[in-house]
């Protein structure tokens, strides 16, 4: 059987950018590392790239579009990390970061170029997806950053998918840009100062999810987020951690919504400080907001911590399945 040359079933893009002018200059190939098929590593980046997507549709792009932009992610790749980033809108502060671990993910991986090892490549999300759903049952997925057939840089992957007498090999490109220099090192996560509170959320993040819809549907707009450490238990019993409630309030012309979740673990893990006694509080927008948690929800994973900034941001960080990595999304606060 010939080997199966596949294209991916969306528009192509060409992007605005020469050849890679020499292999020497920029190499980079990896393996995906699977037990065999089936295995959870090429689905958990599956998963984050369709929670991406859902981010990229609910952003405002309003402007992009009329320019013919499209949708995309920042692959940034040096010789200790893999990772995405979305860029949620013209707000910059309001980004979502998925890093993994190189180790974790990958059998083989090889980097060079003259920037010290670091490349970063901006790709059509629609792409990606379409290559990751095509190649999650294979047990091998090899990328290599390469030339495409019509000399433009592409992503390749290869990987070979069982067929009734043979497995069949497959060949599939996602065209990339590769990111100058001064415009990838501009390209990195909020500066931010340490959290007030690093809470974590218990289990799904379903229940916040549930309540901000509910204010949604009343007509409301933004959402206040507040958080404080709650007092030790009156009986006098020991707690092995500080524990903390958040409150969501928010309103619209006809009712006010609020909710609060008592008995949160404070997550101490990175803090120089100690939280603050009372309480720290944020106005965000209420879309921003529920379409992270959405989106947060698609990856089942392990932990979800909220990290609240007062005046600046929530940080909602997720901890991959199978330790495989995480992802980080940045809320910036909205004005009154």
């Amino acid at each position: 059987t010939k080997p199966a040359q596949a294209a991916a079933s969306v528009a192509h893009v060409r992007w605005p950018t020469p050849a890679i002018a020499s292999r020497r200059a920029m190499k980079f190939k990896a393996t995906i590392a699977n037990e065999g098929p089936g295995s959870p590593n090429q689905d958990i980046v599956l998963k984050v790239l369709q929670a991406l997507q859902r981010l990229e549709r609910s952003a405002d792009r309003r402007a992009e579009k009329r320019s013919g932009g499209v949708p995309s992610v920042v692959v940034k790749l040096t010789p200790e990390a893999f990772a995405f980033c979305h860029r949620g809108s013209s707000d910059e502060g309001s980004q979502t970061w998925s890093h993994f671990q190189v180790r974790k993910l990958f059998q083989e991986y090889r980097i060079e170029s003259k920037r010290d090892s670091k490349i970063d490549l901006e790709a059509p999300i629609a792409n990606l997806l379409h290559v990751f759903n095509s190649c999650a049952t294979s047990d091998r997925t090899t990328l290599r950053l390469a030339n495409g057939r019509d000399g433009r840089p592409v992503l390749g992957f290869e990987f070979a998918l069982a067929g009734n007498a043979t497995d069949h090999k497959v060949d599939q490109e996602v065209p990339v840009r590769v990111i100058p220099e001064a415009e990838a090192d501009s390209i990195c996560e909020p500066a931010l100062p340490e959290p007030e509170y690093q809470i974590e959320i218990p289990g799904s993040v379903n229940r916040i999810r549930n309540v901000l819809d509910k204010m949604r549907q009343v007509g409301a707009q933004f959402v206040a987020v507040e958080a404080a450490k709650e007092p030790p238990p009156a009986s006098g019993a020991v707690q092995n951690r500080e524990r903390a409630w958040l409150r969501l309030t928010a309103e619209s012309e006809l009712v006010e919504i609020a909710t609060t979740f008592p008995g949160l673990c404070l997550a101490m893990a990175g803090k120089a400080n100690a939280s603050p006694e009372g309480p720290v509080a944020l106005y965000l927008s209420l879309k921003r907001l529920g379409e992270v948690l959405a989106a947060v929800q698609m990856l089942n994973a392990d932990s979800h911590i909220a990290c609240i900034l007062e005046g600046k941001a929530l940080v909602l960080y997720a901890l991959l399945p199978s330790g495989l990595g995480s992802l980080i999304s940045y809320t910036s606060v909205v004005m009154s």
